[in-house]
C-alpha cells in the first residue's frame, strides 16, 4: 500500500478534502530514481494537492490523516496510461506498413494516429471508472492534529 500523510482542510458531507504536500525527503532519498512514490511526488513540484476521500474515520478539519492506495492499482493505472498508447502507436504503424505498403511518412502518420487513439482509450476508460471506489485513496488512520487545530 502506498501511503501519504495529509491534513483535512474541509468537510463536504461524509467526505473530506485532504491536503498533502510533497515531502522534501524525496530529493535526498537514494532510491528516488526507482521509486514510484518519488515519481508521483515530482509531479506536484512541491505544491499542495487536495483529494476528496470518504471520511470513514469521522475526523474534523485540521486533523492529520494517513491516506493509502493499493500498489497493484497504481501499477495497473501506470500500465494503462503509459503502455497502452505506445502499444496502439506501434500496432498502427506496423499494420500500416504490412498491409497498406505505403511510404515512411504514412507509416509515421499512422503511428501518430495510433498514439492519439491510445490516449483517447485511456481518457474514456478514466471517465467510465471515475466513480469506482477501488481507484480512490482511503483513510487508513488518524495520525494526530495539525498545529492550527482548535
Amino acid at each position: 500500500m502506498l501511503e501519504e500523510a495529509g491534513s483535512i482542510v474541509a468537510l463536504d458531507g461524509k467526505k473530506a478534502w485532504v491536503q498533502t504536500i510533497r515531502k522534501s525527503a524525496c530529493s535526498s532519498c537514494e532510491a528516488k530514481n526507482g521509486c514510484g512514490q518519488g515519481v508521483l511526488a515530482s509531479i506536484s513540484d512541491g505544491k499542495a494537492n487536495q483529494v476528496l476521500v470518504d471520511n470513514a474515520l469521522n475526523l474534523n478539519v485540521g486533523d492529520e490523516v494517513l491516506l493509502g492506495i493499493p500498489e497493484d492499482l497504481l501499477v495497473r493505472a501506470s500500465f494503462m496510461v503509459y503502455f497502452l498508447p505506445l502499444l496502439t502507436m506501434i500496432c498502427a504503424a506496423a499494420a500500416t506498413e504490412k498491409w497498406l505498403l505505403v511510404g515512411d511518412g504514412w507509416i509515421a502518420l499512422a503511428g501518430l494516429l495510433g498514439l492519439v487513439v491510445g490516449f483517447v482509450i485511456v481518457r474514456v476508460y478514466s471517465l467510465l471508472n471515475s466513480n469506482d471506489q477501488r481507484f480512490c485513496p482511503k483513510m487508513i488512520r488518524s495520525i494526530g492534529f495539525s498545529k492550527n487545530h482548535s
